[in-house]
């Protein structure tokens, strides 16, 4: 019962969004040890390390730096889910990302001395009181973590960004979001960068966009021992391009260390089948569940059990469901809890009872 209290408070205070930041898991991990020491960890099936391989990883600085990824699989390609479709999106109105055409390529300028964002260091979007003015002025707000990529996909890290319209007046003019990887908190345009273009925000607005960097920013640092590592720094640019006339450019922008960002809270989008009878297979797709397993807790008949797991990585789970005696369908719900303790949204599942086996009739006598 104190785990499904600890639960439903995560899920109250979801309908706003950063959950683990505001109940500081990522400093009461720490405080315990650090990952390797984390209390959320569950059953992992023999043959998960043969499932997969070890690589570095672009995260916060209290995940792991190198860690277990699956092998690009089936499983792993169903789960890498580009977005999740607005009528099933379990995440807060201001965590879902708006879908943006890529934006062109960014010169370099000299960045003004940028303000902090808001409440820590890689900002948030929760309780920050909105400035008035009748000048034009976009915030920067918060940037998050999502994914570390994939290394046999080539593909690089995934941040989201949360950002504003401080104006009384919708924007209507086109600007474009950045983010430039780099070993430097100075500004360089011969680095990996990525982008997206805005084409207008409401007066007041939240927006959120989710950016992917190129895989080389996943390989351009180098270690004591010369292995090529993730980059040091991310710069993040609201504007980037200074399209947008503003009475106030200083808090259009942020140098931040990559381990400095926070990653998004847990949200399950999805399992791969609606049904599923005791001890079969199923993929959980969703975001923020780390790099490394934590628990997958099964609720069913008033029963928290834990399920198998043969796979884990940002983006799902690959699991197997506990063995039960069940007489009939039964309506099971899963939740995916983050090493840190973060929680996601609970998926529902059928379980079906298992077929019985045919038995053969007896042999006819002679």
């Amino acid at each position: 019962m104190g785990r499904k209290l600890k639960f439903r408070r995560q899920f109250e205070m979801s309908r706003r969004g950063d959950v683990a930041r505001r109940l500081q898991l990522a400093r009461n991990l720490r405080h315990s040890g650090g990952w390797r020491s984390r209390h959320f960890h569950g059953h992992v099936h023999s043959s998960f390390v043969s499932l997969h391989f070890g690589s570095w990883y672009a995260g916060p600085s209290f995940y792991p730096a190198h860690c277990w990824t699956p092998h690009w699989s089936p499983w792993v390609s169903w789960s890498w889910w580009d977005r999740c479709l607005p009528i099933c999106d379990p995440r807060p109105i201001f965590c879902r990302p708006i879908i943006c055409r890529p934006c062109r390529p960014w010169v370099s300028w000299r960045y003004p001395a940028w303000v902090s964002l808001p409440i820590v260091v890689s900002g948030t979007w929760v309780d920050v009181p909105r400035v008035a003015t009748e000048d034009r002025d976009l915030q920067l707000l918060a940037v998050r973590f999502v994914d570390a990529g994939h290394p046999e996909q080539k593909k690089g890290p995934r941040y989201r960004v949360w950002f504003r319209n401080n104006d009384d007046k919708k924007l209507r003019k086109d600007f474009n979001i950045m983010l430039l990887a780099s070993n430097s908190r100075d500004a360089a345009t011969d680095v990996p960068q990525a982008g997206v273009e805005i084409d207008n925000i409401e007066a007041g607005a939240i927006r959120t966009v989710d950016i992917r960097l190129p895989f080389e920013a996943s390989t351009l640092a180098r270690d004591a021992e010369n292995r090529a590592v993730p980059f040091r720094f991310l710069h993040v640019l609201v504007d980037s391009h200074q399209d947008v006339d503003e009475s106030f450019e200083e808090n259009n922008g942020v140098v931040l260390a990559r381990g400095d960002v926070l990653p998004v809270d847990p949200s399950s989008f999805s399992t791969d089948v609606t049904s599923g009878s005791p001890g079969s297979m199923i993929n959980v797709a969703g975001e923020g569940f780390g790099p490394e397993p934590g628990e997958v807790i099964v609720h069913v008949n008033g029963l928290e059990l834990q399920a198998e797991i043969y796979g884990w990585y940002d983006l799902g789970v690959h699991l197997k469901l506990p063995t039960l005696p069940v007489a009939t369908e039964t309506q099971a719900e899963i939740v995916v809890v983050r090493g840190d303790g973060a929680v996601s949204n609970p998926v529902q599942v059928l379980i079906v009872p298992a077929k019985s086996p045919v038995t053969p009739p007896p042999a006819p006598a002679k």
